[in-house]
């Protein structure tokens, strides 16, 4: 790589993130903040629910001289990210590198307790969400012709476990819409990712998302009784202090890959180090099976490393 494009990728970029308040949002806009680039942090209703932790955010940036900037930003509003993207386009003069998708919610239980608006509600943040953002941005990207969007999805968007079905369908949806995007927007030099963490002891499960028919789960019998035991079990390893999974590791894992030169970044990124590997085996399988399969179709250009 010549010296010219060594320093190209070395340049500071400007990114967006979604659902900065907490978890993996405000570590990976501080990482990369720390890290020189401009970081626009947004979260919804920063004078009301997340206030707070907006002002957190705007006084850690100016104690770190970083630059980082709070933005209202609701992944299920049309009105909200239009105007979130007219501000931070202003504020950018017109340059974005980066979209980080990471705003979503959690919630699990006996999967016919959820009703069709618990569906609607977590479809809304985890999947039309991250949509929204994302073709409110790609049209600055593909008018560019550079930029990485990078989508938060999870190991549970690769592997079922029993309780989290709504949850994990949402992660499933996120994985085949953003892997779609990967072959159709590489032509355009427009990179995706998709990172998949595995369990992480974050604040997004301190807001779970409980079924509105909870009455189901007492016909459930032997069922109802795993999924406590289940759930006792997964708290007792979210809480224990020497849990391998750590969030910096995960803010970390979307620095590097901001970091990376165009062309070189994987599809997916796995960041665990509970599950064994099994992300990984479906992930190397899947993409075997993916290649085989365009290249049938004649679109080997798309699979190219």
């Amino acid at each position: 790589m010549s010296e010219v494009i060594s320093n190209f990728y070395l340049m500071k970029q400007t990114i967006l993130i979604t659902g900065a308040s907490t978890g993996f949002g405000k570590l990976t806009a501080q990482t990369l903040a720390l890290g020189g680039h401009r970081v626009f942090a947004t979260m919804r209703d920063i004078k009301g629910k997340n206030a707070q932790h907006a002002h957190h955010l705007k006084q850690w940036a100016k104690d770190n001289k970083a630059k980082l900037e709070v933005v209202e930003l609701d992944v299920t509003s049309d009105n909200s990210v239009a105007s979130a993207k007219e501000e931070i386009i202003s504020l950018a003069n017109g340059q974005l590198d980066v979209v980080i998708n990471n705003a979503g919610i959690y919630g699990g239980g006996i999967t016919e307790s959820f009703t069709i608006t618990d569906y609607k509600n977590f479809f809304e943040v985890n999947v039309f969400g991250s949509v929204r953002v994302a073709n409110a941005f790609l049209p600055i990207l593909r008018k560019q012709g550079s930029g990485l969007i990078v989508q938060i999805s999870s190991v549970l968007g690769r592997v079922i476990i029993p309780f989290g079905g709504v949850y994990d369908a949402t992660k499933f949806a996120v994985e085949a819409i953003n892997e779609s995007l990967h072959y159709e927007l590489r032509p355009l030099g427009v990179d995706v990712s998709i990172v998949q963490p595995g369990p992480f002891p974050t604040e997004i499960f301190e807001k779970v998302f409980q079924p509105a028919n909870q009455s189901v789960a007492a016909e459930y019998g032997l069922t109802t009784q795993l999924m406590g035991g289940f759930f006792e079990y997964f708290q007792k390893t979210m809480s224990d202090p020497a849990i391998p999974n750590k969030p910096q590791d995960v803010a970390d894992a979307i620095a590097k890959l901001v970091e990376t030169p165009h062309g070189k970044r994987p599809l997916r990124v796995v960041v665990d180090k509970i599950m064994g590997g099994t992300t990984e085996i479906i992930n190397d399988t899947a993409s075997k099976v993916q290649a085989g399969l365009l290249q049938n179709f004649g679109l080997n250009e798309l699979v190219k490393n």
